[in-house]
């Protein structure tokens, strides 16, 4: 890697750096934000106020909230991420048992909106004026407005329920069933994201078509996929990109929604339990790797695009 590329990446780097501290001590203070005395909760409902008292105490709710956000950093130096208030057991165990089904829903949701979204966009974008391509738009208005819940209600009725070939429910022990496990909840979080990034990258494509490099390149005779993966693609992939990563992080949260219908041991479905019963730790928890995530996904969509625009100077 140049010089350049390097200085490049270091930067973004520096840059993630506030966003990074600002939502570590928003996990700190989500403490004191959520409804109800964490104390109290952990002590139980017939603990004595010494008790609560002491129980403030032990998790040094009763220290300054930049102590506390010290002391919460220097845990998450050393791995440890609290333990659940409901079953005293390991943060980090119960994030270990239940990322895959999440990381599962992801990966699928991902490669499915995409896959779609592709033929999609260049259909919209190359042959605008056709039957396929007017259908296609329709279609795609309807889907955007179609809540992912509804989505995944309809797929299971149509291809579970009545068919017998998908299960309903469930993440399975082994890796066919849980592939199999996996082909509604992708469906439904990869539909619920398509119509966006299908337009997007659509929009994106007549802009490139209308691009003067690629008006001299069809007067030399080059057309079809040759046009599309020399001219096309390269130039019409950043802004793709940059929606994919919002797209992404959006899935995040529509795998909330997603591991709900579908009864999926995801990290999704722990935060919702956790916050119906109080258990603040695994909630200050999972929303530090909600946000890390999204963090991620970001700063990998914008050294992505910096790598695919061809107009990057690495200075």
């Amino acid at each position: 890697m140049s010089a350049g590329r390097l200085r490049f990446v270091a930067a973004r780097l520096v840059q993630v750096l506030p966003v990074l501290t600002a939502l570590l001590l928003i996990v700190v203070l989500l403490q004191q934000l959520m409804p109800g005395d964490p104390a109290r909760v952990m002590a139980g409902p017939r603990a004595t106020v010494e008790q609560v008292a002491q129980v403030r105490r032990d998790l040094g709710l009763d220290q300054p909230i930049f102590l506390q956000f010290w002391a919460y950093l220097t845990n998450l130096a050393e791995g440890d991420l609290g333990r659940s208030n409901r079953t005293g057991i390991p943060i980090s165990a119960i994030v270990g048992d239940r990322a895959g089904a999440t990381l599962w829903l992801m990966a699928g949701g991902l490669i499915v909106s995409t896959a779609l979204a592709a033929p999609a966009a260049l259909l919209m974008a190359l042959r605008p004026r056709s039957v396929a391509a007017r259908i296609c738009a329709r279609s795609l208005t309807i889907l955007v407005n179609c809540p992912p819940f509804w989505i995944g209600l309809m797929l299971a009725s149509v291809l579970a329920l009545r068919t017998g070939w998908l299960p309903v429910g469930g993440f399975g022990e082994t890796f066919g069933e849980r592939l199999r496990s996996m082909v509604l909840p992708s469906l439904t979080i990869g539909l619920a994201a398509m119509p966006l990034l299908a337009r997007s990258a659509a929009g994106s494509l007549r802009q490139v078509l209308a691009a003067d490099h690629v008006t001299t390149a069809r007067s030399l005779g080059i057309t079809g996929w040759p046009l599309v993966r020399r001219h096309l693609l390269r130039n019409a992939m950043p802004p793709a990109v940059t929606l994919l990563s919002v797209q992404a992080a959006a899935l995040l949260f529509g795998a909330v929604v997603v591991e709900q219908t579908f009864g999926l041991p995801g990290l999704g479905a722990e935060l919702v339990s956790a916050a119906g019963q109080r258990d603040f730790p695994v909630v200050q928890a999972l929303t530090l790797i909600f946000g890390c995530g999204i963090i991620l996904i970001n700063l990998l969509a914008d050294l992505s695009v910096a790598l695919l625009d061809p107009r990057t100077t690495w200075r």
